[in-house]
């Protein structure tokens, strides 16, 4: 995970402008995909 945020970071370093704000929007889409998913739905899925 650090390696992951240690890209991010010097990749927004490097090019500020290809950061994209978080939006309103992005949130709203990402509660309705995840609306139907709980902790005691996935409990008992095996991977």
């Amino acid at each position: 995970m650090s390696l992951f945020l240690d890209t991010l970071m010097t990749e927004a370093i490097k090019d500020p402008s290809s950061l994209v704000p978080y939006t309103e929007e992005m949130s709203q889409e990402m509660d309705e995909l995840l609306e139907d998913v709980s902790p005691h739905k996935l409990r008992g899925r095996r991977n």
